[in-house]
């Protein structure tokens, strides 16, 4: 690593995320699964989420990369091609494959993480993961409510983890730690199978040390990022410690240098970039000027001290927000044209009229209300109602003010 530091701004380091990203050219149309394969691969992982007002986040996010994509693609990822494989790491994600045996030291820290959490309350005893273990070994796939539920109540959505009845809590731990893996799903409930039906052996039988797995990590954490802070390349994957990032940015196992670049307020940031960033702002497109709406939990959106800092783009998601308290709405979209995030939108898909319909629309401070502007948002809409399987398009209200 180079003791002298690179200077980007902040137009191009917004602008080497967004290529990385996939978020620079319009979604293209290809449509086939390896291509929807390949996309997860370029993005590292793609956020799961249950919450469908318009589509499920991982559908949107992979949506918003390939206007062709649609919802019944994933189970052919997941199940008949075995492309992909669920996992966590902020939160519920799905990984290509490629991934799986650099995974290998996740399994051991996320089942750790929730044994403290859970194990000291004797709700999951050894007994009950091996009776479950035996009975998928003789019945093949389950779901949680394949089991009987005995005096357990049913958990509220807050509830910690430790309130959810005994196979619950051993379903999640032998999952976290690699014993179990999502076989598929069904209107989005995850059933699961012993790992060895489900992931190709020579993904499991791959052996890669615990150091190389962390060098493998922060690698293409880095790359994925373009330029990045420790924090923020610990965050990419969350399946490493900070501590860990830190030593090897002192010894990193691929060429990188120092940067600096203006944060959205103009501020010094210091960070680090792959030592082929020069190339990457010599190769670098100008974004797109359309305006898309994203998922919450896009990629591109989902670090949002990132998010903040890059864009000056303040998004906070308020379905947990009591009505009176939410400064937007209950499920608000961030809206992006070129390289700047806009604005956002409320927008929901109802199946009853066929309709996706829009509440309300607010723009950021300093962008401007134009003809041009409304009618690229009006086009979105009309691509979105595709995503959502609806056939209408609301029209636009008049736009909203805080």
């Amino acid at each position: 690593m180079t003791s002298s530091s690179f200077s980007l701004t902040n137009k191009q380091t917004r602008h080497v995320w967004l290529g990385l990203q996939s978020m620079s050219a319009p979604p293209c149309g290809k449509r086939t699964n390896a291509d929807f394969a390949n996309r997860v691969e370029s993005l590292g992982m793609v956020q799961l989420d249950s919450i469908g007002i318009v589509s499920r986040a991982h559908h949107h996010i992979l949506w918003s990369r390939q206007s062709a994509y649609r919802s019944t693609a994933y189970d052919a990822l997941l199940q008949q091609d075995r492309a992909v494989f669920e996992h966590f790491s902020h939160d519920a994600v799905i990984l290509p494959m490629s991934t799986y045996p650099y995974w290998q030291r996740q399994h051991t820290r996320r089942a750790a993480l929730y044994s403290q959490a859970v194990w000291s309350k004797d709700m999951a005893p050894k007994k009950t993961r091996q009776q479950i273990i035996n009975h998928i070994e003789e019945n093949g796939a389950v779901c949680s409510r394949d089991f009987t539920k005995v005096n357990a109540k049913p958990a509220k959505r807050s509830a910690h983890a430790w309130a959810r009845p005994a196979h619950k809590l051993a379903l999640d731990y032998l999952w976290l730690n690699g014993t179990l893996s999502v076989s598929h799903r069904e209107n989005f409930t995850k059933f699961y199978d012993l790992t060895e039906r489900v992931i190709p052996q020579t993904y499991r039988d791959t052996d890669i040390s615990e150091a190389n797995q962390i060098n493998w990590l922060c690698e293409n954490a880095l790359q994925r990022l373009g330029v990045a802070s420790a924090m923020e390349i610990q965050k990419f994957w969350e399946a490493c410690s900070l501590s860990e990032v830190q030593a090897w940015l002192l010894k990193p196992s691929i060429d990188i240098i120092n940067v600096h670049y203006a944060d959205a307020q103009g501020n010094r940031v210091d960070a680090f970039a792959p030592a082929s960033i020069e190339q990457q702002l010599d190769e670098i497109r100008q974004p797109s000027s359309r305006v898309r709406i994203i998922s919450p939990f896009d990629p591109i959106a989902r670090d949002r001290a990132r998010l903040k800092r890059l864009f000056d783009f303040d998004y906070r998601i308020e379905i947990y927000t009591p009505k009176d308290k939410r400064k937007y709405g209950y499920y608000v979209y961030p809206i992006v044209e070129g390289d700047r995030f806009i604005g956002r939108i409320e927008v929901r898909a109802n199946r009853n009229t066929d309709t996706l319909d829009t509440y309300a629309w607010w723009l950021e401070p300093n962008v401007k209300l134009t003809d041009a502007r409304v009618a690229k948002l009006s086009k979105e809409l009309e691509r979105l109602s595709k995503l959502a399987g609806v056939t209408h398009t609301a029209e636009l209200p008049a736009l909203s003010f805080i």
